[in-house]
């Protein structure tokens, strides 16, 4: 699962006026599209640049206004993931954006 580009929105009528929500660039509603996600992944909020700003096993507790929610496997390497700026999203992983390389 991969929903792109969150902005906020007013639904016609919103179950709870004055609540804040938000649609993806593809017409979906962050509080309905969160069942769609599975329980045994981890996911990733990332921005516009691929920096991972959100991270977790239950959707529900992030919130991606401006930036897109993707799921990838819960597994050792990607838990080590974190919001510190130093983890990204390149469209297809997590990376680490701390590179020897990129150190330099």
């Amino acid at each position: 699962m991969h929903i792109k580009n969150f902005r906020q929105y007013t639904p016609e009528n919103p179950d709870v006026p004055g609540a804040m929500y938000l649609k993806s660039e593809d017409g979906q509603d962050w509080y309905e599209c969160q069942s769609l996600f599975s329980a045994e992944t981890l996911k990733v909020v990332y921005n516009s640049a691929g920096v991972i700003t959100g991270i977790g096993r239950v959707a529900s507790v992030l919130w991606p206004v401006g930036q897109s929610v993707v799921e990838v496997a819960d597994t050792e390497e990607n838990r080590k993931a974190d919001i510190s700026g130093r983890w990204g999203f390149d469209g297809e992983k997590i990376t680490d954006l701390l590179t020897a390389e990129k150190a330099r």
